[in-house]
């Protein structure tokens, strides 16, 4: 009983969240494809239709007779019916031109650009665009989606009438599913409203609903989105639904109601905004009052924290007088473990730094394990070479034992030149400029004025050598307020350093006749540089971050970079010929030589609690790091991005990075994703397939296995049918001893019911899964 009570709810407000695309045929329509046009036989004057304050109806037919005592065009044969961006056609067609009106007959066609209708009879009113179509078929092709009615007919400007009909988007000669309906009558920006409707699965009826009422809006629609469910040890049974309220056209919302049988119930909201003077955001929150058993938590591995449980986060561009622009990153969190027990929903880390990167091409800068959350403000004027900035961040800190002892930048001040020419000198100068404030409950804290100015002396022969020498000066001064106040306040140092980099580039062109393949270009660019700057800490400088250390250097750093580059001969739509351009290996590699040992140094502990970090730096004299990264972008089908960093002196890999994609391009997906960190104790690997097994059945798996630990730290697998208007899916994951499992069922053009709304495995795998 409680599964048809899910259903029914479900499907109710599928059926309806549709109705809003019925509008779109008359009272929306879109440009038409351009079409050839022989000569026209009568014109139409100009009239206002719907929109378009100006149309002219052009008839054409095999054969036209006019009837001038009725006012009567009548056409056989042929019969095509065109203004603009619509187009009607038909085996007969009488046209009253008195009147404004059209009645056609026999294989009627209508169509808006991809979208048309279908039926054997319309009656259509040119100038008020009313009228009906019997035996009506439309489909929409934003959504793939056809609608069917024994008479579909527009009795105003935003009013619809249908009778006896269904919805899908499968065949609709042979659907898989449909929603059948009665009556329907929709009122675009009003109320849709319908009557004896049922969802049927091949030919049964699944379930029926004797009245709905929904509000409707032409372009957006406010109403219920499709829930989400799932089974895990942690949380028992649970689910979500959000509401989608379109508040106005350059804002909306999505409210999320989540119960959890073992947490009680989660309240969201998500708030969007494309303001030209407010500028563009999103902005999310949820809050849970935590019923969890205490008990229950610790043997499923998160401890209690607190029972007032919360996420907030947004980010925000906007626009202030004066060419000032301003971004607004919020990221606030009420405990350590709120991202490690809901991975799913719209309260899933993965679910928020998926929007926000897509939108605004940042995300969140911690990942979901991190004890120290990020907010900030930043606003920059930017002018041809110039840049004047404010920076204000703010960490939460969830690690309680350091809140104290965090420090917080309120704020940042810079000013900074980008290359700038010396006027009737054959220099370059630029300049690093900032005043930061550094605050915290206890500890050292205080205010750094940093002056960071340079002059450059670019040089270069013929196209062969270029060489670029330059001399810096820093300056930094403080104001500190000593824990210990033993110390003078003032503090200050002053030293120089000198630059100087020498670099080449060769190429050759490799001429190839391969497919589309005309040419290969080799590029190899070698470059040395050497840097020097003397000890310049004196005194007691407090240690906010990194720039407060010693900073002194002699380094000599050499490398080079070498990369291909296709040139592929291909014809653009109109059939020109056109080249194509494209990066396919890149190869580069460094090493840092000591000419004097460098100073030890410490790993910036300011906003980060992680005890392991708290190893002190040390290189030796002579051979540094080597550092290596290799890309290779064949084709889509297969990608390979390695990078690491080896210590000759230590004997040992301190990082490396592994990622490779294989796409078959027939429904294989193979991914592989290595990280390994010697600083930070990280040694993971985690393969990721995704295979067509049998046709319209896909299989998916992840694995996420610690090499150091030995053991696997989370796992999930799947299944996917698939059967072109509809699929199934069913997922199971594991991770520590929290076990999930979730069911979905996908409908083309209206999305999945059930499941989860973020994938675990991640990455480019197509979707369909929970």
């Amino acid at each position: 009983m409680a599964v048809e009570t899910f259903r029914a709810k479900a499907f109710r407000w599928i059926f309806l969240c549709l109705l809003c695309w019925l509008g779109g045929l008359a009272g929306s329509p879109t440009p038409a494809a351009a079409q050839t046009k022989p000569p026209p036989f009568p014109q139409l004057s100009q009239e206002r239709i719907v929109s378009s304050p100006q149309l002219e109806w052009k008839l054409e037919a095999s054969q036209i007779t006019y009837d001038q005592n009725r006012g009567t065009y009548e056409a056989w044969g042929g019969v095509r019916l065109t203004a603009e961006n619509r187009m009607m056609l038909a085996d007969w067609a009488e046209l009253n031109g008195e009147r404004r009106q059209v009645e056609l007959w026999g294989n009627v066609y209508l169509q808006y650009h991809k979208d048309w209708l279908r039926g054997e009879h319309i009656v259509w009113n040119l100038d008020r665009e009313t009228g009906y179509v019997d035996g009506g078929l439309a489909y929409f092709s934003q959504n793939q989606f056809y609608v069917k009615g024994d008479r579909i007919s527009k009795i105003g400007d935003k009013e619809f009438e249908l009778q006896q009909g269904f919805l899908t988007s499968c065949d609709p000669a042979d659907s898989d599913w449909k929603i059948r309906y009665k009556h329907l009558k929709v009122e675009v920006g009003g109320q849709a409203t319908a009557r004896d409707t049922s969802f049927w699965v091949g030919g049964v009826p699944i379930l029926y609903l004797p009245y709905m009422r929904l509000p409707v809006q032409k372009e957006r629609q406010s109403g219920f989105l499709l829930p989400w469910g799932q089974y895990s040890d942690l949380n028992g049974m649970e689910g979500e639904l959000p509401f989608y309220w379109a508040i106005r056209k350059d804002m909306d919302a999505t409210f999320y109601g989540r119960y959890m049988e073992k947490r009680g119930w989660m309240s969201g909201g998500e708030f969007r905004i494309v303001h030209e003077k407010w500028g563009e955001g999103v902005w999310a929150v949820n809050y849970l009052r935590d019923q969890a058993d205490k008990d229950h938590l610790r043997d499923e591995g998160y401890p209690y924290q607190t029972s007032d449980r919360y996420w907030i986060r947004s980010r925000h561009n906007f626009a202030l007088p004066n060419d000032i622009d301003g971004r607004l990153d919020l990221d606030l969190i009420s405990d350590k473990n709120f991202l490690n027990e809901f991975r799913e929903g719209s309260a899933s880390f993965n679910f928020s730094n998926r929007i926000f990167e897509d939108h605004f091409g940042r995300g969140f800068l911690f990942d979901r394990t991190s004890l120290v959350r990020e907010s900030s403000l930043y606003l920059d004027q930017r002018r041809e070479s110039a840049l004047l900035a404010l920076d204000v961040r703010y960490w939460d800190q969830l690690d309680k034992t350091r809140e104290d002892v965090t420090l917080q930048r309120f704020p940042t001040l810079y000013f900074n030149m980008a290359p700038s020419h010396v006027p009737n000198w054959p220099f370059y100068y630029t300049m690093e400029n900032s005043l930061t404030n550094y605050w915290r409950e206890k500890g050292d804290r205080g205010t750094r004025l940093d002056l960071y100015p340079r002059l450059h002396y670019p040089l270069q022969w013929k196209s062969y050598l270029n060489f670029e020498p330059s001399f810096g000066v820093r300056s930094t001064a403080y104001y500190a307020d000593w824990e210990k106040g033993f110390r003078s306040e003032w503090q200050e140092r002053c030293f120089p350093d000198v630059h100087a980099e020498l670099s080449t580039r060769v190429n050759r062109v490799y001429p190839l006749e391969v497919g589309n393949l005309v040419a290969v270009q080799h590029a190899f660019r070698p470059e040395i540089s050497y840097e020097y700057a003397p000890d310049g800490y004196r005194g007691f400088l407090p240690h906010f971050d990194r720039l407060d250390g010693n900073l002194s250097r002699h380094d000599l750093r050499y490398g080079f970079t070498t990369f291909l580059t296709t040139k592929e001969s291909l014809k653009d739509p109109l059939g020109n010929p056109v080249s194509d351009y494209r990066e396919i290996a890149r190869l580069k590699f460094f090493q840092v030589f000591h000419v004097e040992k460098p100073p030890e140094s410490t790993p910036d502990r300011w906003f980060n609690p992680d005890p392991r970090l708290d190893a002190v730096s040390t290189e030796a004299e002579g051979f540094g790091e080597i550092g290596m990264r290799l890309d290779l972008m064949p084709k889509r089908y297969f990608t390979l991005s390695y990078d690491t960093t080896v210590s000759p002196d230590q004997g040992d890999v301190l990082q490396q990075d592994v990622l490779l994609t294989v796409d078959s391009g027939h429904g294989h997906i193979a991914r592989l994703d290595y990280r390994q960190r010697k600083d930070v104790q990280v040694d993971e690997i985690i393969p990721q397939l995704y295979v067509n097994v049998l046709p319209n059945i896909f299989v998916t798996t992840y694995h996420d296995y610690s090499m150091d630990k030995g053991e696997l730290f989370s796992q999930g697998y799947g299944v996917l049918y698939q059967k072109g208007c509809w699929g199934l899916g069913l997922m199971y994951e594991k991770e520590a001893k929290d076990q999930r499992i979730a069911f979905t069922i996908n409908l083309l053009g209206l999305g999945s019911i059930g499941g989860s709304r973020t994938y675990r495995g991640g990455g480019n795998l197509p979707s369909g899964f929970p």
